[in-house]
Formats: C-alpha cells, structure tokens, sequence
C-alpha cells in the first residue's frame, strides 16, 4: 500500500502554476535530477540553504509517495539545502525543452536502516540506489526478474 503524504513547499509565484498543474509530470524526472545534485559534495558544518530568488513566494500544497518524500529529505539533509530549494530546481530542469527530450528511464530506491537510536546514541543510513531501465514496462530490479513463460 502506497503512503501519500500532504505538505506544502516554498516556490516563486512565476513557478508555482507549473508545480500545481504537472506535479505528476514534473516528479518523472526526479532520479535525473537528483542524481545531478548527488554529484556535489555532502555538505557539512554550513547552514541549511534556501530558494533565495527575489520576488514573491507562494506555499504550495503538495503530495508527495512515503518513498518520494523520504527520498527528496534524505538528499536534502546531506546536501544541506531544503526540499523546496530541490523541487525548484527541478521544475528549472522540466522546463528546459531539450532536458525534456533526452528519454532515460532510472528508478530509485531508497532505503532506511535502523542502526541504533536511543539516548544512549543514535545511528541510522539512509540509502538511494538507482537503475537504469532499458525499458519502462520493465519491473523494477529490486522485484526480480519476471518468470520465464513456457510456451
């Protein structure tokens, strides 16, 4: 069962309209980006960066899978950034016609494990792995390949 959870993200007003009308569309091209983003630097020992344009901002209610939303976090708190800072970017990235063109098929996979955490000392790992997939009817590989039909 897919957990759908409701928040709201922090955008700039000419951006806004794109996010409420093609979220669905938009999140498609979440692993490209992120995979982007996970080329920089874990950052460390700096503040938490936001979207910082000029101009006005609008909150948007937003739905988000358990898995996108874990997933988004999880590269924002290493990269020090918010997830609104993320998801702006890449409503830039959409709307870039030849970014749009270029057809890769990658999923992700993120994943928790639960080390220790207690006040005694605390330790979890997040992880986010990502496949390419020849072709997008194709299952995910983390659900194995699809039994062989006798004919």
């Amino acid at each position: 069962m897919q957990i759908i959870l409701t928040t709201s993200v922090s955008l700039p007003a000419e951006i806004a309209a794109h996010w409420r009308i093609r979220q669905r569309e938009i999140m498609r091209y979440t692993c490209r980006y992120l995979r982007i983003q996970m080329r920089k630097q874990v950052r460390r020992s700096v503040t938490r960066k936001y979207n910082r344009q000029g101009g006005t901002f609008d909150r948007v209610t937003t739905r988000f899978t358990d898995a996108e939303y874990d997933t988004l976090h999880g590269v924002a708190a290493a990269l020090r950034v918010s997830v609104s800072s993320l998801i702006y970017g890449l409503i830039k990235l959409w709307l870039k016609p030849s970014r749009r063109a270029i057809r890769r098929f990658f999923l992700s996979n993120y994943q928790l494990v639960d080390g220790k955490w207690d006040p005694e000392a605390g330790f979890i790992e997040e992880i986010i792995t990502f496949w390419r997939v020849e072709h997008p009817e194709a299952p995910p590989p983390w659900l194995g390949a699809p039994e062989l039909q006798a004919d």
